[in-house]
């Protein structure tokens, strides 16, 4: 199997080389999108004031340099630089080096004629969280969208901190050994791109209607993607023709439509942007393509997205993915030309990205890795320089447009210690998530359109649970669908099925009620039994069509008993990652008790469920009779394949009030997360007046107990 694995990707880079190399003018033609947008170098020249902030003492500002898009520029004595620069459709990247080319300070933009700016520790931080990959494709018309949402990040007064005191240190900030930095940064980007959608806590929080953080309604569709798979493009019919939507982030597909004997060309073209930039401005549609029934009949849909074509649209979109980082004020056609060239660059120089590309257990930033060698071989080689001067920049602007880029470059080895969300969102952004193929059939009779699928549907997981009454039960509910043909004969799966898991009344609610398939042909979902029925609670699944949203499987359905209610929970969830990951919950209660993975339970009713050692949880550690007085909650990154930095979600839950802390943990690190103080009673009664209701708040204990991650006994 390795061996056929290994001539497909080899012939398929022969194609990819050929097509590249003797073919260049077809690539825009295949894969512009019929865009007109012209070649031409956007030459809109700009000055700018640029005052240098909280550079530690002693420097000498006389060494100082400005690197910009058009050049190095000094900076004057009292820590002010006059700029000029280019204005396009992507924000720049400045960066500050001394006379020993080292990297001071950034700051990253949508810069106008005349304004004044500032390169401080916050634009440096601000800088290091929008020059990520998932996140650099961002416009200049949006960005300041995104910039808002970064600042605004209850984590980011500790980016900044962890950036000062590595500059005021002497230091380079961009160290991926600095797990202060690495474990500030990835808590922001889980904020700002969040695996939940509740409200987050920091520090005290009495209630949920004060001091909380709400991750932004423009990114809320983040998990959506990354966590169900939704899919490439929507379909729907429209009289007689069928309908599909590209999204912003849809890889190029080839593809056939089969009836009456013969066989259509249909193909879905890529979509045009990179990077979140469609959560800003919603543009989620790109272009719409359609097909049009000739005659009454079957008729079969097909799309391919592991052809030579569909490679090289992947691999161009990820090469411009690091390039637009820089803010180059080049049109879209010049950046994909310069990608182009960088493409064949690598090919020939035999640089796999395409194999990795082709691999479905390839990490996002193998890939990354891997595109920025071939660029930095590509700047050694003289051909960017080449290229922009091609494009009719100054020669000192490509030389610095090179110089940046190996800066940026060295800055990305931060983000590879940074785990879970964000890498989910990065390989969105570089088309990975997209099924390899979409298969369905369709009638057309009489002028109506309905479905030629069917399909088998079986209980594979998360059926007959136990769990708390009113919680997520541990075990996600999965199922497994096998796709039936017209003629009733089992086909090649489909991974574009939709299931639809419901639930009746007072029978709980579930994470996702539609939910598209994996390659496999599993989906799953989370479900959330009803807090006000003991009884037994039914859940029931459905395949349904993803064109006409008609049933074609029967139905399944799934029980879950209720159990205990508890008056104390404490759930912990981690980002899932590539990779296994056990993050461990502990608790030390008013007793003195030490509930975790190696003393599950106690006399005074705590209990651990489980210990997940391979993530994402969730763990619960709940009491059923809880004491009044303090309970400390702490977590342990205990192991992890990946030795990065994770987001990790705390949930707190007492007596209908509930406390919820996002934050992150770096490999092998030991966390306190906070208190919950329950006074007076605790015993749980259905009726009581505010007065008898106990006080409890969630808080930072500065007196909180300290223990050490040496003491805990191996797995």
């Amino acid at each position: 199997m390795r061996k056929i694995y290994t001539l497909i990707v080899i012939a398929t880079i022969t194609i990819i080389g050929t097509l590249v190399s003797c073919h260049e003018n077809i690539i825009d033609e295949r894969f512009n999108n019929g865009s007109s947008e012209d070649t031409e170098f956007k030459d809109i020249r700009i000055t700018n004031q640029i005052n240098i902030q909280d550079l530690p003492e002693g420097v000498n500002l006389n060494n100082l340099k400005i690197l910009t898009l058009n050049g190095k520029v000094d900076v004057d004595a009292n820590g002010v630089s006059n700029i000029e620069t280019y204005e396009g459709y992507l924000p720049q990247i400045l960066m500050l080096v001394n006379q020993n080319d080292e990297l001071l300070l950034m700051s990253r933009g949508d810069f106008h004629e005349g304004e004044k700016n500032e390169m401080s520790i916050r634009s440096t931080a601000v800088a290091l969280v929008t020059m990520h990959p998932a996140l650099s494709g961002v416009k200049s018309h949006v960005y300041n969208k995104l910039e808002q949402l970064v600042i605004e990040s209850p984590s980011f007064d500790e980016l900044e901190e962890a950036i000062a005191n590595a500059v005021h240190n002497g230091n380079s900030f961009a160290d991926p050994d600095n797990t202060l930095l690495t474990t500030a940064l990835n808590k922001v980007f889980e904020q700002v791109v969040a695996a939940t959608e509740e409200e987050t806590s920091d520090g005290e929080l009495p209630n949920l209607t004060s001091n909380t953080y709400a991750r932004a309604p423009e990114l809320k569709g983040v998990t959506t993607i990354a966590g169900i798979n939704v899919g490439p493009f929507h379909v729907t019919t429209s009289g007689s023709s069928v309908v599909v939507e590209n999204y912003s982030l849809t890889p190029f597909y080839s593809g056939w439509v089969t009836h009456h004997g013969q066989q259509d060309e249909f193909n879905i073209p890529s979509g045009n942007d990179r990077g979140i930039t469609f959560f800003l401005d919603n543009s989620w549609g790109s272009q719409k393509v359609s097909y049009s029934f000739v005659q009454e009949g079957e008729y079969q849909f097909f799309f391919d997205k592991t052809t030579a074509e569909s490679y090289l649209d992947q691999s161009r979109h990820t090469i411009c993915n690091v390039l637009e980082v820089l803010g180059l004020p080049l049109s879209k056609g010049w950046m994909l030309e310069t990608a182009n060239d960088m493409q064949k660059f690598m090919i020939e120089r035999g640089i796999d990205i395409i194999g990795l590309i082709t691999n479905p257990n390839t990490d996002a930033w193998d890939i990354t890795q891997t595109v920025c060698g071939g660029i930095i071989d590509y700047i050694k080689d003289g051909r960017l320089e080449t290229m922009l001067l091609k494009i009719g920049t100054k020669k000192a602007s490509a030389q610095i447009a090179q110089a940046l880029l190996k800066k940026t470059v060295a800055v990305y080895t931060v983000y590879q210690t940074c785990r879970g969300t964000i890498n989910a969102v990065m390989r969105i952004t570089m088309r990975l998530e997209s099924p390899d193929n979409v298969a369905f059939g369709l009638y057309y009779y009489q002028g109506e359109i309905t479905t030629a699928t069917k399909a088998a549907l079986e209980k594979y997981s998360g059926d007959n649970q136990n769990g708390l009454i009113g919680h997520r039960l541990n075990e996600p509910v999965r199922v497994k669908v096998t796709t039936i043909g017209s003629d009733g004969s089992q086909v090649a799966a489909s991974n574009f099925h939709r299931v639809k898991f419901e639930t009746e009344a007072n029978n709980g609610t579930v994470l996702n009620e539609i939910v598209a398939t994996s390659p496999d042909g599993y989906a799953q979902t989370f479900w959330t039994l009803e807090p006000n029925n003991t009884e037994m609670q039914y859940l029931k699944a459905t395949v349904i069509d993803i064109v006409t949203g008609e049933k074609i499987s029967e139905t399944v359905t799934f029980c879950a008993q209720p159990t205990q209610a508890a008056n104390i929970t404490f759930t912990l969830d981690w980002s899932p990652t590539d990779s296994n990951c056990d993050i461990d919950l502990h608790i030390y209660d008013p007793d003195g008790h030490h509930i975790y993975y190696s003393d599950m339970s106690c006399s005074c009713g705590g209990y651990l469920d489980r210990d997940d050692r391979h993530g994402p949880g969730p763990e619960h550690i709940y009491y059923t009779q809880a004491k009044p007085g303090k309970y400390h909650v702490y977590v342990h990154h205990y192991y992890s394949d990946v030795k990065g930095t994770v987001g990790f979600t705390v949930t707190t839950e007492y007596d209908e009030r509930r406390f919820v802390n996002r934050s992150s943990v770096s490999y092998d690190e030991y966390v306190y997360i906070g208190t919950l103080d329950v006074g007076g009673n605790s015993a749980i009664s259905k009726k009581r007046s505010a007065s008898e209701i106990p006080e409890v708040r969630f808080y930072y204990d500065k007196n909180a107990p300290a223990f050490s991650k040496e003491k805990f006994p191996k797995k």
